[in-house]
């Protein structure tokens, strides 16, 4: 992977099926800007997740929001690693 930019961050998360899960946050202007999976091991059936999470987390600004039915641990995983990303935030603005 390239060399992160200042407002980018790698979350870590695991997944009760398919092992670890990284993800890529971009946050700028107190606000999430962008967020990819990056890494994951997830069945077909946590495609769904990986698909649709990233950007209803963007639109949201949180991970306080619902799951993807059928896909409870790939979702699960993906809030976990975007909590992740996001304290890496906080950590950095903390100093």
């Amino acid at each position: 992977m390239k060399e992160l930019q200042s407002d980018q961050y790698i979350g870590n998360g695991f997944s009760a099926y398919g092992g670890e899960l990284q993800v890529l946050l971009t946050y700028k202007d107190n606000k999430i800007q962008d967020l990819k999976v990056i890494k994951h091991h997830e069945s077909e059936m946590g495609h769904w997740a990986l698909d649709e999470l990233p950007g209803r987390i963007i639109a949201a600004n949180t991970v306080d929001i619902d799951g993807v039915t059928g896909a409870s641990a790939t979702s699960r995983a993906i809030k976990d690693a975007t909590t992740d990303a996001l304290n890496k935030v906080r950590l950095k603005y903390r100093k």
